[in-house]
């Protein structure tokens, strides 16, 4: 085998669009990765998803792995024409793990029947700090054990599938202040302090046999000798979890054009080093340019090192291994699952995770006259990758149209100044956010009665007192289920998976 193909077999790339236009094609014939990873923009319907992945297949001549971001909730690449799921937090607020397993089986199928064998879930994070921007709702709970309970059940469901899963990031980001998609977070923690804690679910979902861990791009100054993201240190990915946790599978490279390690390095620089220190799959989800560049830069520093070249023997022995299992090598039968019975369940599922946190005001069941109002803000999806725009969500809407009230979107620079007798406000990390808690401040004044609905992080149902009420995500799924709640159709049975202190 030539140099060149047997590191292409270490990429993992995005590509652009629905279609395999020159420039994807021209990506694709000169690295023939080794692994895909699929996004939102990729996707419009099953058949045509299974088309995608044949075209692939046929330029890059070798099975390829195809790979994707379905935890549920606010990272859903698939959602039109699948079941879509409610995220971490939503199905640790049912309090049954079953609940994360039957997801995550669900998941699965459909992934399995595109063609699609491993997803890049679920997040072992623990969120101990309500001012993480980055994982929040995406993660299972606070502590530990809610963790690994929830996330164990949800990798059974994908391993029932044979469906590879990834638990991520490695050694844990849910207490850091800084969005790794945007900066390099850090973490004051020793080691003692990561075993006693962050490294908990990684190492028990090691024991169930879990098939990748994703490192992060965060900093350790008490485990690192260098400022640099934990992706790209040695001490992190071989000392800490091949030496000392003896992780024998896939080390996977989060998106190395992240902004927690593009300010650092170039991609170039981020391929080598990240591959220096011991990472297996090299993930670039963007810019043809860059990815054709980063393989080139790679294959020309194997070519000319030693050392890389048993470093590149050591991680193909293991990718190998991964592409025996996963791999997709020819299509088989067309797409095989039940989309209405698979959303019935999603929906039941989601319907148990609406959690009243209080109901000081008694706001629920809503009632609303003609005079009172409905306040949004519009949802964001600010993780990951923003691939749709901003929205007014569908249960605000749907609210005020119900009872005939006033509507009023709310937005940064717009002054809020209503009064009612009541109010129910739709938030989004308002809890992070000074222009929706001085909003929220002013509409615990103005208004007799306020309802907050905390559509993302549950923290917001705590900024004010008021009545309040949580979904922990805005995919249609939770809303559907947060407006039967709302209007008294269903009793809000969730419990709270975080601790909150004012």
């Amino acid at each position: 085998m030539r140099l060149e193909e047997m590191v292409s077999n270490l990429f993992m790339v995005g590509l652009p669009g629905k279609e395999l236009d020159t420039d994807t094609i021209k990506v694709l014939e000169q690295i023939k990765p080794g692994f895909v990873i699929l996004f939102a923009r990729n996707i419009e319907s099953a058949s045509q998803v299974r088309d995608f992945l044949k075209g692939v297949l046929k330029i890059v001549k070798k099975p390829v792995v195809f790979a994707i971001d379905q935890e549920g909730g606010i990272v859903t690449r698939l959602r039109d024409g699948f079941a879509v799921s409610c995220g971490a937090m939503a199905l640790a607020a049912t309090d049954d793990e079953n609940n994360a397993y039957v997801a995550g089986k669900i998941l699965a199928q459909e992934m399995k029947a595109l063609g699609i064998t491993w997803n890049l879930a679920p997040v072992v994070d623990i969120n101990d700090n309500p001012s993480n921007p980055g994982i929040g709702v995406r993660s299972f709970g606070d502590t530990p054990q809610k963790v690994v309970r929830f996330s164990k059940a949800f990798y059974a469901g994908l391993k029932e599938m044979k469906v590879a899963a990834c638990a991520k990031h490695f050694p844990g980001k849910g207490s850091v202040n800084v969005d790794a998609h945007i900066d390099m977070p850090t973490l004051e923690k020793d080691l003692s302090d990561l075993q006693r804690w962050e490294l908990v679910p990684f190492v028990e979902l090691m024991k169930e046999g879990i098939e990748s861990v994703m490192p992060s791009h965060i900093h350790l100054p008490k485990l690192q000798s260098q400022r640099v993201p934990a992706t790209v240190s040695r001490e992190i990915v071989t000392d800490l979890l091949r030496k000392r946790l003896k992780y024998s599978g896939i080390a996977i490279a989060d998106d190395l054009l992240m902004g927690g390690v593009i300010k650092k390095m170039s991609v170039e620089e981020a391929v080598i080093e990240s591959f220096k220190a011991g990472m297996d799959v090299l993930t670039v989800c963007h810019e043809p340019a860059a990815q054709l560049s980063a393989f080139k830069t790679l294959t020309k520093a194997v070519e000319e090192s030693k050392e890389l070249e048993n470093r590149l023997a050591e991680s193909l022995q293991r990718v190998q291994r991964f592409k025996d299992t996963f791999a997709l090598k020819e299509f088989s039968d067309e797409p095989n699952f039940d989309l209405v019975e698979d959303q019935k369940i999603m929906e039941s599922i989601a319907e148990k995770s609406i959690t009243l946190i209080a109901d000081n005001d008694q706001m629920i069941p809503v009632f609303l006259s003609k005079d009172d109002w409905v306040v949004t803000v519009k949802t964001s999806r600010l993780v990951q990758v923003q691939e749709i725009e901003p929205n007014i969500p569908w249960v605000a809407d749907k609210l005020s149209k119900r009872f005939g009230s006033r509507f009023f979107v709310l937005e940064k620079d717009k002054e809020f100044d209503l009064s009612a007798d009541r109010c129910v406000f739709f938030t989004e990390n308002a809890h992070l956010s000074d222009w929706q808690r001085s909003a929220l401040e002013k509409a615990r004044k103005n208004f007799k009665k306020l309802l907050v609905v905390a559509l993302r992080n549950p923290y917001d149902c705590f900024v004010v007192e008021s009545s309040s009420i949580c979904s922990y995500g805005y995919e249609m799924v939770s809303q559907k289920a947060l407006l039967k709640v709302l209007l008294g159709e269903v009793k809000p049975v969730g419990k709270l998976p975080v601790e909150v202190r004012r």
